[in-house]
């Protein structure tokens, strides 16, 4: 069973809080990633991640700094 099965069997269950409107899509896209994951190799990964850093280069620089200033407020803390 997956992270994302686990999250929906709970829920279902009754364990903890009642979820959101936006589970269910946040746990379609977590399937999704996790689909993705298991499906490739990293070397396919990584030029799927070079086909779209191409295609999208301005898109890609503000990912890459967003991720960058939160990856820097965590770490500085």
């Amino acid at each position: 069973m997956g992270v994302a099965e686990e999250f929906v069997a709970e829920a279902n269950a009754g364990y903890g809080p009642r979820p959101s409107p936006y589970f269910n899509e946040a746990m379609g896209a977590l399937q999704k990633i996790s689909a993705y994951v298991s499906a490739r190799d990293v070397q396919a990964m990584r030029q799927d991640l070079e086909r779209q850093i191409r295609a999208h280069p301005g898109t890609s620089i503000a990912i890459g700094f967003g991720v960058g200033m939160v990856l820097g407020k965590l770490l500085k803390r």
